[in-house]
C-alpha cells in the first residue's frame, strides 16, 4: 500500500460515495439509508483529520522532562535548567505560527480555591467573603500564611501545601491583577511575545493564576495530530496538582517517564509508578533514562545505574521499554550555529567522550523508532479503527441494497410478480417489526435501567466490598497522630492546631480518594457501559431481518455475494456506539467530589470537648501533684471527633455522587442509545419502502435501460467487495503490523 493510511482511507471513503451516486440514480425516490451512508462517509476525513493523539511527558521534579521536549523540539520551547519548577501543565501542539494560548482563571475561581485554604481558619473573619483583590482581605492572607509558617515551617516535602497556595496567590497578584477577570481570559502570545509564556509556566507565582497553556509552535518537527503535554512533577504532595496530572494522564494515548540517571529510581517514582498501574495506565509507556554526562566517568558506570533501574522497574512493569540516552546532549547537538558560546564549550566537552556520545545516539534514535511505532499503532486505535468499522457497516447496507437491486433487474417476466409478492411479504414483515419495535424496545430498555441502577446501588451500598466500604475503612483505621501538633498547643493555640490536624487527615483521605477510590469508580463505570452495549447487540440480533431474496438465483456469484452479506452483518453490525454517543452529547462523569469540609460545628464542637477535658485534668494536676498534665488526651479526642464527622460527610458525598451518575450519567447515555438503536433498526426497513415505490417503475424501463442500470449495479457489487476486501486487508495489515512492531522494542 503505497498511500498514507489517512488518504488510503479517504480514497475509500470516495469510492464509496460513488457507489452511493450510482445507487441513487437506479433508485428514483429518495432512500434514507442512501442519505445516512452518504452522511457518515462524508464526516470520516473530517473526524480524522481532528483526531489528536496525547502524549504525556512525566516525572518527578527535576528528571528532564522540560529538556526532553526541548530536544524532541529542536528548540529551547519550555523554561529548564538549575533552580526551574514546571509550575503547570504545558500542552504543545503543531501550529501555522508560533503562538502561546495562556487560559486565565477568573476571580471567582482564585478566591475559591484560597478559601479551600482558609476554611475556618482561627483569626479568618467569617464576613463577607474572601475577595484577594480587597487590601485587608491580602494583609490577613498574609498574616495567616505568617501563622502556618511560624507553627509549621516545614514537612519532610518542604512547605505545607496550603502555604505554598497562600504564598503564590500574594505573589503573583501584582503580576496578574490586570489580566484576570471576572469571566475567564485569555491572553495570545504570538511572534516576538511568544516566549513570554515561560513566565507563567515557569513561575509558580503566577502559574496559580493559569487555568491552562496551549503552545502552538510551527515547524516540522511535531506532527499536526499530536499533542506533548509538559508535566508538573510527579512527586508533589498536593492532591489537587496529583489530580491535574493523573487527569491528563487518562485522556493520553501514550506516556513517556523521565528517570534522572543522576539519582536512579526514587521512593517518589515507585509511588507515582505504583498509582499509574492502579489507574490501568502503565499499557503504552516509555521510560527515557535520561543521562547527566557529568555525572558518569565512564559509559560502563552509567550502564550499571541503568541496569539496576530497569531491575528495579520489572517489579511494576515486566515489560520495561527503556531508552538511555542524554536529553541535554541531543538538545545541543540539535541547536547547533543556536548554542550559546557557552553552552558550546559544554557540548565540545561532551563530545570527548566518543563511547558515551555514540551510545546516547544510538539509543536516541532507537527510542524514535520505538516512539515512532508505538504511536502508529496507538494512531490505528485512536485515529482508525472506528471509521473503518463506520465504513465497513456502511459496505454492509449497500451492499443489501446492491443485492435487492440486483434480484429486481435480475427477475424476469415470469419472476415479476413473484419478485413482486416477495416484496411485499417482506415490506409488510417489516411494517409488522416496526410496530413491534416501537410497542417493545421502551420496555426491553426499562430492563436494562433497573438492572443498571441495581449495580449502582450494590456498589454504593454501606457494607458493599466496593466505594463505600473503601472510604469508611480507610477512616476507621486512618491514624492522626497527634506527637507532632503537642509541642505547638502553647505557642499557636488550640484552634490553630486542630486546623492543620484537619488539614494534614483532609490530604491524606485525598490521596486514598486519589489512589484507591477513583480506579474502582472508573472501572464500575466501564462494566456498566459494557454491559450496555452487550445489552442492545443481543437486542439488535433479535430484531434481525431475514434478508432472503426475492427469487432463487441461478447466478452463483451472486448468491455468494448474499452469503458474504449475511456473515458481515453479524460481524459490522455494531448496536451502540457508547463513545461517540457520549461525544454527541457532551456526557461527561459527573465531578466526583469526595472531600471533607472542615466545618464550624465540628471546630465548635472540638473546642469544647477539649476545653473541659484539658480543664479537669489540669483541676486534678493541681489537686494532686502525682497526676500529670498533658493536652495529648484533649487532641486525640479532637482527633477522633476529626474522624467521626468526616465519615458522616463523606457518606453523604457517596450517596450524592451515586444520585448523580445514575441521574445524570447512566440514564441520560441509556436513553441516547435507545434513541440511536430505534433510528438504526427503523433504517433497515427503509429501502424496502423505497424499493417496493421504484419497482413498478424498474420494470417498466426498457430492456436497453434496464440493462444500462443492471451493468451499473454490477460494477457498484463488484467495486464494493473491492472496497471491503481492502478495507479488511488495512484493518489486519495496519492494525496488526503497528501492534507486532510495538511489542518489538520492549527490553
Amino acid at each position: 500500500m503505497t498511500l498514507q493510511p489517512q488518504e488510503f482511507i479517504e480514497k475509500l471513503v470516495a469510492d464509496t460515495l460513488s457507489v452511493i451516486d450510482s445507487l441513487a440514480t437506479v433508485s428514483k425516490h429518495s432512500d434514507k439509508s442512501l442519505v445516512e451512508s452518504r452522511q457518515l462517509c462524508s464526516k470520516i476525513p473530517s473526524y480524522i483529520s481532528e483526531g489528536i493523539l496525547r502524549v504525556a511527558v512525566v516525572g518527578v521534579i527535576k528528571s528532564g522532562k522540560s529538556t526532553f521536549i526541548n530536544a524532541m523540539s529542536g528548540r529551547e520551547l519550555v523554561q529548564r535548567g538549575a533552580g526551574v519548577v514546571t509550575s503547570i501543565t504545558t500542552r504543545i501542539r503543531k501550529g501555522k505560527k508560533n503562538r502561546a494560548i495562556i487560559h486565565l482563571k477568573s476571580w471567582d475561581d482564585i478566591n475559591s480555591e484560597i478559601e479551600s485554604c482558609l476554611e475556618l481558619f482561627p483569626g479568618k473573619d467569617e464576613s463577607p467573603p474572601f475577595d484577594i483583590r480587597r487590601t485587608q482581605d491580602r494583609q490577613q492572607l498574609r498574616r495567616i500564611f505568617d501563622t502556618i509558617v511560624s507553627a509549621f515551617p516545614m514537612t519532610s516535602q518542604g512547605l505545607r501545601p496550603e502555604a505554598l497556595v497562600i504564598r503564590n496567590a500574594l505573589d503573583g497578584y501584582r503580576h496578574c491583577l490586570d489580566v484576570i477577570g471576572s469571566d475567564e481570559q485569555t491572553i495570545s502570545l504570538d511572534a516576538k511575545s511568544f516566549n513570554s509564556h515561560k513566565q507563567f509556566t515557569a513561575d509558580p507565582a503566577r502559574a496559580f493564576y493559569v487555568k491552562d497553556v496551549c503552545l502552538e509552535v510551527y515547524g516540522k518537527t511535531i506532527n499536526p495530530n499530536v499533542e506533548i503535554a509538559d508535566c508538573q512533577g510527579a512527586d508533589s504532595t498536593d492532591p489537587a496538582v496529583l489530580e491535574k496530572i493523573f487527569s491528563y494522564l487518562e485522556a493520553a494515548n501514550l506516556i513517556v517517564y523521565c528517570i534522572s540517571s543522576r539519582t536512579g529510581l526514587r521512593q517518589s517514582d515507585m509511588v507515582f509508578l505504583k498509582r499509574i498501574k492502579r489507574l490501568g495506565l502503565m499499557e503504552n509507556i516509555l521510560f527515557v533514562f535520561n543521562c547527566d554526562l557529568s555525572e558518569h566517568e565512564n559509559l560502563d558506570n552509567l550502564k550499571v545505574i541503568r541496569d539496576k533501574t530497569i531491575a528495579e522497574l520489572k517489579l511494576l512493569v515486566p515489560d520495561v521499554r527503556i531508552f538511555s540516552f542524554s536529553a541535554l546532549y541531543t538538545l545541543f547537538d540539535g541547536l547547533g550555529k543556536r548554542l550559546s558560546s557557552k553552552n558550546k564549550k559544554r557540548l565540545g566537552l561532551w563530545q570527548e567522550d566518543k563511547e558515551m556520545t555514540a551510545f546516547c545516539a544510538k539509543e536516541y534514535t532507537r527510542f524514535l523508532e520505538g516512539f515512532n511505532l508505538l504511536f502508529e499503532a496507538s494512531r490505528f486505535n485512536l485515529f482508525y479503527a472506528n471509521h473503518i468499522e463506520r465504513l465497513k457497516i456502511v459496505s454492509h447496507i449497500l451492499g443489501e441494497k446492491i443485492q435487492l437491486l440486483l434480484d429486481v433487474f435480475s427477475a424476469g417476466l415470469l419472476d415479476q410478480e413473484k419478485a413482486r409478492k416477495r416484496l411485499a411479504d417482506l415490506e409488510g414483515n417489516a411494517r409488522r417489526l416496526r410496530v413491534i419495535v416501537d410497542n417493545s424496545v421502551m420496555g426491553a430498555v426499562s430492563a436494562l435501567r433497573r438492572e443498571i441502577e441495581s449495580n449502582l446501588k450494590n456498589a454504593f451500598l454501606k457494607d458493599s466490598e466496593n466505594i463505600t466500604k473503601l472510604v469508611t475503612e480507610f477512616i476507621r483505621q486512618a491514624k492522626i497522630d497527634s506527637q507532632p501538633y503537642r509541642t505547638g498547643v502553647d505557642a499557636t493555640g488550640f484552634n490553630q492546631i486542630l486546623y492543620m490536624m484537619f488539614q494534614d487527615f483532609k490530604r491524606k483521605l485525598d490521596l486514598f480518594i486519589l489512589e484507591q477510590v477513583t480506579p474502582e469508580l472508573k472501572q464500575l463505570v466501564c462494566i456498566q457501559e459494557e454491559r450496555i452495549e452487550s445489552y442492545f447487540k443481543s437486542l439488535l440480533d433479535s430484531y434481525r431481518i431475514d434478508y432472503v431474496t426475492m427469487g432463487a438465483s441461478e447466478n452463483r456469484e451472486d448468491e455468494r455475494f448474499s452469503l458474504e452479506l449475511i456473515r458481515e452483518e453479524e460481524e459490522y453490525s455494531r448496536a451502540a456506539d457508547l463513545e461517540n454517543i457520549k461525544k454527541i452529547l457532551g456526557l461527561h462523569l459527573p465531578n466526583q467530589i469526595f472531600s471533607p469540609e472542615y466545618t464550624r460545628a465540628m471546630q465548635a464542637n472540638a473546642v469544647t470537648d477539649f476545653s473541659l477535658h484539658s480543664l479537669v485534668l489540669f483541676v486534678s494536676a493541681m489537686m494532686d501533684k502525682h497526676v500529670r498534665f498533658s493536652f495529648t488526651p484533649g487532641l486525640d479526642r479532637a482527633a477522633g471527633k476529626i474522624k467521626k464527622k468526616t465519615l458522616t460527610m463523606m457518606q453523604r458525598q457517596i450517596k450524592a455522587y451515586h444520585t448523580s451518575l445514575r441521574q445524570e450519567y447512566f440514564f441520560p447515555l441509556i436513553d441516547a442509545v435507545t434513541r440511536d438503536f430505534k433510528d438504526k433498526i427503523l433504517q433497515r426497513f427503509t429501502m424496502y419502502e423505497t424499493l417496493n415505490k421504484d419497482m413498478d417503475e424498474l420494470f417498466c424501463l426498457k430492456q436497453e435501460e434496464k440493462n444500462q442500470h443492471l451493468v451499473m449495479i454490477k460494477k457498484a457489487k463488484n467495486d464494493m467487495i473491492r472496497i471491503r476486501a481492502l478495507l479488511d486487508e488495512f484493518s489486519m495489515d495496519f492494525g496488526t503490523n503497528a501492534f507486532e512492531c510495538a511489542v518489538e522494542i520492549s527490553v
